[in-house]
């Protein structure tokens, strides 16, 4: 009994360094690990809240304001708070304060070299939306420092859709890109595929792709104005569940390196209700489908599905053979896709919120009698 109960001791002492391991130090590039992160969680007291969503990563603009020691502590605070929720951070450097400023890559070096071994950390946000501010060649000796002082920490910038946003390849490890088109519109008339679009093209560049989608209702932004952005505030609306998964089953279908939220203070602004139900619903088991299928951005992606506003992937893994289809248009229709000599004959489970439908995949043709607007199918398949 004694031997047992010590065997029983050194397995959970396993489990908990394991479970450690899987949410301490620098995220790294040729891992499994798909980050899902949150932007501006600027207070400790949310982070409770946002574990339990299936969200791994913080962010908070608050970072890297101040190399002084008040600031310094600060910055600290935020991520032993991480830390202790299981949480790591996204460090927001400022890029925008330090590049161009006298001596700014001095400072920016000195709050580097203060946080860069703490376990929360898992990597740098060196810039925010840098077009029209500044160059790549001004962010060039900013990120080569970073690379210097810590090669394992990637460098994150995010790019909005832009005139130049692509410009920015030679001084990022992880592109992120954003775009929020949900603002009025009743669903589906909302152009989700902005997003699709736009990851299509990031992806081209070769650099890893971390999309940053809308966790908001444009309300929080539009204030007290009647319009905004051209659209009447009164209208303006949070995203769907059904337009949250089709921003991540689409991603991942396409092989992204991640998912980013825009932003947790955006969405609580104006009420806690959403947050904490249709999108934690949402990310839970999104999250739940990255750990069955890591690593999950490296799909076996069925290119010729794009021919028809089709986005299919397919994860053969240890945790089952999961098969993904979007329909990446507005309209409902039926589906009949080739399945490119990749699948001759599975039985088709529906998995998580996977609408029950009529659906086979027999002599390598995937058909699906109906499709709703932007509607995402996630399959078990059961080879025959």
């Amino acid at each position: 009994m004694v031997n047992v109960h010590r065997f029983i001791l050194i397995l959970l002492g396993c489990v908990a360094l394991v479970a450690a391991a899987e949410t301490d130090g620098p995220f790294k590039l040729d891992s499994d690990e798909f980050p899902i992160g949150l932007f501006s969680v600027d207070s400790p007291a949310a982070m409770p809240q946002v574990a339990k969503m299936g969200v791994g990563y913080i962010h908070t603009y608050g970072n890297g304001r101040s190399s002084k020691p008040e600031g310094i502590r600060k910055d600290l605070a935020y991520l032993d708070a991480a830390h202790e929720h299981g949480l790591r951070v996204m460090f927001n450097l400022n890029g925008h304060k330090w590049v161009g400023a006298e001596g700014g890559l001095q400072e920016m070096l000195k709050i580097v070299e203060a946080v860069k071994g703490h376990p929360a950390l898992g990597f740098w946000y060196l810039y925010d939306e840098p077009d029209g501010r500044h160059t790549p060649d001004q962010l060039k000796p900013f990120y080569a420092a970073l690379k210097q002082a810590t090669p394992d920490v990637p460098v994150a910038i995010a790019a909005a859709w832009s005139k130049k946003w692509y410009t920015y390849n030679d001084v990022l490890d992880l592109l992120m890109i954003d775009t929020y088109p949900v603002q009025h519109r009743p669903f589906p008339e909302s152009k989700l595929d902005i997003m699709t679009r736009f990851t299509d093209g990031a992806l081209r560049l070769g650099k890893p792709v971390i999309p940053i989608n809308q966790c908001f209702n444009w309300k929080a932004l539009a204030g007290k104005k009647e319009t905004y952005r051209g659209s009447p505030t009164a209208r303006m609306r949070y995203p769907t569940k059904d337009e949250l998964r089709y921003w991540c089953y689409s991603g991942a279908a396409q092989g992204v390196r991640g998912m980013f939220w825009w932003s947790y203070y955006r969405s609580v602004q104006i009420g806690y209700g959403w947050i904490g139900t249709t999108f934690a619903e949402v990310m839970r088991e999104f999250s739940e489908f990255t750990k069955l299928t890591a690593p999950t951005h490296k799909p076996d992606v069925f290119s010729r599905a794009r021919d028809t506003n089709i986005i299919m992937a397919r994860w053969r893994r240890p945790g089952g053979d999961f098969l993904v289809v979007v329909n990446a248009w507005p309209l409902e229709r039926p589906i009949s896709r080739w399945t490119e000599d990749k699948i001759a004959n599975a039985t088709l489970r529906p998995w998580g919120a996977t609408r029950d439908v009529e659906a086979k995949l027999e002599n390598g043709t995937l058909t699906v009698g109906s499709a709703k607007p932007w509607e995402v199918f996630v399959w078990k398949l059961d080879i025959q």
